[in-house]
């Protein structure tokens, strides 16, 4: 029996291979842990989402969520493909425009922010979607020229609660009964210009979903287009496009998913009397999640009451499955004709009891050295990782068209230090 692997990885001999690249022999080089991503991967995800909407609507525009995967080589993918960038804090806008994307691409939509956040984003002329009326009172005498505020549509959706950015009892976005009243204090202060954003969910594999959260939140668009006689000079519907973590799941149909949201715009326009306007999407997730695999190495097995397969990789570099109990698919990279044993936890070196990367899953078995490899390492990943007891961040690699190439450099003990400052009292 061969171990599953989602493509574009490859079973070359027993070794796990991506664009042509022996994964394993890599991780022995370059050392392990390891994130390795495909460039080509992330170009064709771009191209496909972009396909899919652009030819239905001319309008469109990709903004890509930096949070999911902020490294400046990715984002320089990316913006080659053409994509702009969603951000949520100054940070990730400088991040943003050193990579090269101008601010004129940015859509910033922050939540709880100090002043002089949101001044910042005001002063660079990004795309800035208030999160809450009195959000935008920090900056009523300086508006900017775009009014824009981010909507809870009172429903949305993602695998885990955790990951669920609307509906009841979420801290994103102005509820519908009272985004109304925003935009007419917005005018009141003396806009004139208008956008809005929302954000439903995350990793929505039924396109289904799509149709029914784009069909609420353009009619609301569209009544207060005609109640207040106002235009909106773009419409954001955020991201949430998923990819498949499981074998057993297919992937979203891209086609469908953007055939209802252009169809259910345009019934809007007609049914409110409103002016077509950008349609803006912020994916992450399904632009990076899949280019990417998380390798590591077997440290220990210990079988007693349970099978543990200890690994050089925990929570500080994988932390959704300790965090929200997300599902990574795990195989063993240099054995992928092993058959499965029996279920075994693969967890990490962390002093957690949470420190857990997969949960009791059919394992092939383990020996110490095996190279192991962790999938859709590419959203969530690198961004949420940490130096939770001491551990060091490894090395990212891009496979691109000119080879291999490091794109962050392992981390070394310096780095753990870096910013500390012992007062003179202390190094007597």
């Amino acid at each position: 029996m061969t171990a599953f692997i989602f493509p574009p990885f490859e079973n070359h001999g027993g070794h796990l291979t991506l664009d042509n690249v022996d994964l394993v022999d890599l991780n022995e080089k370059m050392g392990s842990p390891l994130l390795v991503v495909s460039e080509k991967k992330i170009r064709e995800n771009y191209r496909s989402l972009d396909q899919a909407f652009r030819k239905q609507y001319s309008k469109f525009a990709i903004r890509y969520a930096v949070k999911s995967y902020a490294n400046l080589a990715i984002i320089s993918i990316l913006r080659q493909e053409g994509a702009g960038a969603d951000c949520s804090t100054p940070e990730e806008i400088k991040i943003a425009n050193m990579a090269g994307i101008p601010h004129k691409l940015i859509t910033f939509t922050p939540n709880n922010s100090h002043k002089n956040e949101l001044e910042y984003g005001i002063e660079k002329g990004v795309s800035l979607n208030f999160d809450d009326i009195p959000q935008m009172r920090l900056v009523k005498g300086h508006l900017p020229e775009v009014v824009s505020f981010r909507v809870n549509p009172g429903v949305g959706g993602g695998e885990f609660p955790g990951i669920v950015t609307a509906g009841p009892k979420t801290k994103f976005g102005i509820p519908v009964d009272v985004v109304k009243g925003a935009y007419k204090e917005a005018m009141s202060l003396g806009a004139d210009k208008f956008g809005m954003q929302m954000m439903a969910g995350s990793n929505a594999l039924d396109w289904h979903h799509f149709d029914a959260i784009s069909k609420a939140y353009f009619g609301l668009a569209g009544k207060i287009s005609q109640e207040l006689e106002i235009q909106f000079k773009y419409l954001d519907i955020g991201g949430g496009f998923g990819v498949p973590y499981r074998k057993d799941q297919e992937e979203l149909d891209l086609e469908s998913a953007a055939g209802c949201i252009v169809n259910n715009l345009r019934e809007a326009c007609s049914k409110y009397g409103m002016d077509e306007p950008e349609l803006i999407v912020e994916p992450g997730r399904s632009l990076v999640s899949n280019s990417a695999v998380l390798l590591g190495k077997v440290t220990n097995v210990k079988s007693y009451d349970k099978t543990f397969v200890g690994t050089d990789i925990g929570m500080n570099l994988l932390l959704r499955p300790a965090l929200y109990g997300a599902y990574h698919h795990i195989v063993i990279a240099n054995a992928l004709g092993r058959e499965p044993e029996g279920e075994a936890d693969i967890v990490g070196q962390i002093c957690e009891s949470t420190d857990k990367i997969g949960n009791d899953m059919m394992f092939p078995k383990a020996e110490v050295g095996d190279t192991i490899a962790v999938f859709n390492a590419g959203a969530y990943v690198s961004s949420m990782s940490s130096n939770y007891n001491g551990h060091l961040r490894p090395a990212e690699i891009l496979i691109g068209p000119q080879g291999v190439s490091v794109i962050r450099n392992a981390e070394s003990t310096s780095d753990l230090v870096k910013g500390m400052n012992v007062p003179e009292h202390l190094l007597k």
